[in-house]
């Protein structure tokens, strides 16, 4: 299976043989990869079953059985989302060479988002309906914080101070919310479809990082 795909099925051992492990592994592709493209028009609301299942030519029953749940299925949808999205980081990062690399992952970051931007915009529909929604994905979030923050002290040759990591994680989380919130409601003036949307947002990230927001000693990693 490709590296890159947004596919992270995690398959038990000891139990089904490699042959039902690798249906139920192709399987789930199937629905991943249909899912994706009919976001692309459509919104998660608007995504039926019956619509994902003839797309990825398998039963309506079967999709039940393999996610029990629309709702379980999203879970499913972002999880493997996400996983590819920190493997797209960590392959940028070790690519990078010096500090623009950040630039150059929010950017990735940003285009993905956009590029799946219906599947995005249904899990912030979820997380504000169910403010607890969010948990189940904390560690991927803060994997991401910490890959960044060590490529960064491997590229300066020396780990990054505490207030360092907090005005980067306070960065990031600005960098994240404003997309979101554009995702969500559009308020302006920054607007999301506009050219000078992601380069004015890599200069508030760059400013928030540079600022002293008296997190000195604050080591929350």
């Amino acid at each position: 299976m490709n590296p890159d795909s947004y596919f992270n099925v995690n398959l038990p051992s000891g139990g089904p043989s490699p042959a039902v492990q690798e249906r139920s592994r192709i399987t789930t592709e199937r629905f991943v990869e249909a899912a994706l493209e009919l976001l692309q028009t459509s919104t998660f609301d608007e995504l039926s079953v019956a619509d994902l299942a003839r797309r990825a030519e398998r039963s309506v029953g079967t999709f039940y059985q393999r996610f029990g749940s629309k709702d379980d299925f999203l879970v499913s949808l972002l999880t493997t989302f996400m996983a590819a999205g920190q493997r797209s980081t960590e392959r940028l990062l070790a690519e990078g060479r010096d500090e623009g690399v950040l630039t150059t992952v929010l950017s990735d970051t940003y285009t993905s988002l956009m590029r799946h931007r219906n599947l995005w915009h249904a899990a912030l529909r979820k997380s504000a309906q169910n403010p607890g929604f969010w948990a189940q994905f904390q560690s991927a979030v803060q994997n991401r914080s910490l890959s960044l923050a060590a490529r960064l002290g491997e590229l300066r040759g020396r780990p990054l101070k505490p207030d360092e990591v907090y005005r980067m994680r306070i960065a990031l989380q600005v960098f994240n919310s404003v997309i979101n919130n554009q995702l969500m409601n559009n308020p302006g003036p920054l607007l999301l479809n506009t050219p000078e949307f992601l380069p004015t947002l890599l200069r508030v990230f760059e400013a928030v990082r540079a600022a002293d927001l008296g997190g000195r000693g604050h080591t929350d990693t």
